[in-house]
């Protein structure tokens, strides 16, 4: 429909709307005076000027109740209001109530879009308005009609053309002598494609038994070009209802339709992503009566699509899953997603099928949750085989606390046969064998503890060293010297990797022992005292010191020749550590560093003079 721009009414209405006997006006989406003739002015008895750009309300208030509602329905609706009384409603100037003929068109922008209303007005109180000044008017109002883009015309009941307004005929670049007499189907517009012409007469038949046709067809323009129209057929009957013309118009919908194509497209394509998918995708309504179900939900719970389209859900549910069914719903309603979880869902041959199941809102265009989308995948196999580690597992952790089970008896079986040993044997070598049984009792705990413990990965240092603690008191006898050898305590977090637990041992084994035999010399009161530590750079920090009569000055790792010289660097090395010597008058501090997560080096030795540790 063309756009009657300001320019283009003051063309046209000059020519009609003063010589009409009928009331004419044109009112904006507003519903203010764009147009009025004198004829119309004078029916309302307000004159031209009192209307224009006013609201209905504000020229004529008695008449606005009655008549602002005829005018939003042809706004709203986009369809006219035939032959409307008006009784009532208007005063003449001498004071009687007129009576009023109504009729009320759409006024269309080049979109088809409804921009305001045309109204034609008629004073049904005078009996002389004849039909020939009816048909005069109509005559008039066929030239606004040629202003319009919308295709208009007449038939008559055999097909043939016997009027079209312009539009058309400039978009065809043709001229109405082109068509006129022709059958509608052999016009330039149809002839194009013969089942295009087949269509059309089925639709002329159609409505000359009173049928109105309505379809969306291409019909041919300048060059050959296509344009998709929205195409209508209607009868057009006298007073005694009997069709006498058949009325065709059609709107431009091409972008529409253009639209519309690629939207299938994309649905197609769409579609065809979800029937490839891996996974079952299942929708449903709010009601729980599914909607849609791909060939993935077929194969994962046998039902086939015609039989799962407007079955209820709750058919694949286990009886103990239906509770929770409900809770879910009541989620995704307010627009909740459903996370991945794990449930059960019944095969259509009844068996019990283990899936994964997300769930999100399905929503329509307005945003409005108007359903629910799942996607499943079976999990069954997934399952059985984490069962099957999990057993395996099981098996293992068994296996392992009975191996460190049996290395602690062996351990101790060593320890035993040494200290039936240490009966035979000279005074002087007896230290030596005490010395093998503590660096054995050393290695035996770890393996104790990793029998009683659930982890078999790591060991509770604070628990490995106040065991351990208490085995050198007893090994060495420590109680029966004048000697105090103390565990000063851990953090209780802190934990070891089973590979570093035994030189970990080993390393305050040796460096205790060394203390026990070299700090006291004299006998006299001594005290030993271990402690465990986190540093804030999370290094982990052990501390063996003592209050004896220190190293002597000369004292090197490298140039030691006694076997805990030699094992202490060995065991800091295999810890990835680093060992810092404070020595004094004072006594001695080992200080060993321990960072996990350095790359294995060689060892590192600092020994300094040192007043406090």
């Amino acid at each position: 429909m063309h756009l009657l721009s300001p320019e283009d009414i003051q063309d046209i209405f000059p020519l009609i709307l003063e010589n009409v006997p009928i009331g004419v006006a044109i009112l904006d989406a507003e519903l203010r005076q764009v147009c009025i003739n004198s004829r119309h002015a004078a029916l309302n008895n307000v004159s031209v000027a009192e209307h224009m750009g006013k609201k209905l309300e504000e020229y004529l208030p008695q008449a606005a109740a009655v008549i602002i509602p005829k005018l939003r329905f042809v706004l709203e609706t986009g369809r006219p209001l035939l032959k409307q009384e008006i009784r009532g409603a208007v005063q003449g100037p001498d004071g009687q109530v007129l009576h009023r003929l109504a009729s009320y068109f759409p006024w269309r922008n080049t979109e088809g879009a409804v921009r305001g209303v045309v109204a034609i007005i008629q004073d049904s109180t005078l009996d002389n308005v004849g039909e020939q000044l009816l048909q005069e008017s109509q005559k008039k109002l066929l030239k606004v009609l040629d202003n319009l883009f919308s295709f208009v015309g007449v038939l008559e009941l055999d097909g043939t053309l016997s009027e079209a307004n312009q539009a058309p005929l400039t978009a065809a670049g043709i001229t109405l002598a082109d068509v006129r007499g022709k059958k509608f189907w052999d016009c330039y517009w149809w002839s194009y494609d013969a089942q295009v012409q087949e269509q059309l007469i089925d639709a002329i038949e159609r409505c000359r038994l009173g049928e109105t046709v309505r379809y969306d067809v291409p019909v041919r323009m300048r060059n050959d070009s296509r344009m998709w129209v929205d195409f209508m057929l209607a009868p057009l009957r006298d007073d005694k209802g009997n069709i006498t013309h058949l009325i065709p118009s059609g709107m431009d919908i091409t972008q529409r339709h253009q639209s519309e194509a690629a939207l299938h497209q994309s649905e197609e394509k769409y579609l065809s992503v979800i029937e490839s998918s891996g996974e079952a995708i299942i929708t449903k309504s709010l009601d729980g009566i599914i909607t849609s179900w791909n060939s993935a939900a077929v194969q994962l719970l046998g039902y086939s699509a015609e039989e799962a389209i407007g079955m209820p859900v709750t058919r694949l549910f286990p009886a103990g899953w239906l509770d929770d069914e409900v809770q879910i719903m009541q989620r995704i309603i307010v627009g909740d997603r459903i996370p991945t979880f794990e449930t059960e869902r019944i095969h259509k041959e009844g068996h019990i099928v283990q899936v994964a199941v997300t769930i999100s809102p399905l929503r329509d265009k307005q945003g409005r949750v108007v359903g629910a989308c799942k996607l499943a995948r079976d999990i069954t196999l997934q399952k059985r085989q984490v069962e099957a580690l999990e057993h395996a597992l099981e098996e293992k952790t068994a296996l392992l606390h009975e191996v460190h089970h049996r290395v602690k008896n062996n351990l101790q079986i060593v320890s035993s046969l040494l200290n039936l040993q240490a009966r035979k044997v000279s005074p002087e070598v007896m230290p030596a064998i005490a010395e093998c049984q503590g660096r054995i009792s050393a290695m035996a705990l770890v393996h104790q503890l990793l029998y009683e413990s659930d982890n078999l990965s790591s060991v509770n240092l604070a628990d490995f060293l106040s065991r351990l603690i208490f085995l050198i008191n007893m090994t060495y006898s420590v109680a029966d010297t004048k000697t105090q050898l103390k565990f000063s305590g851990a953090v209780a977090d802190i934990t070891l990797d089973i590979t570093k637990v035994i030189p970990f041992g080993l390393l305050i084994n040796e460096l205790v022992l060394n203390a026990i035999k070299h700090a006291f010399p004299n006998g006299g009161e001594g005290r030993i005292e271990v402690g465990l530590s986190r540093l804030p750079s999370q290094e982990l920090q052990l501390l063996v010191r003592d209050n004896g009569c220190g190293l002597p000055v000369s004292f090197s790792w490298e140039k030691g020749t006694g076997l805990g010289s030699q094992l202490i660097p060995m065991f800091v090395n295999q810890l990835q550590g680093k060992l810092i010597t404070e020595s004094s008058s004072a006594g001695v501090c080992f200080k060993i560093l321990i960072n996990e997560d350095k790359a294995a080096r060689g060892t590192h030795h600092e020994h300094r003079k040192h007043t406090d540790c």
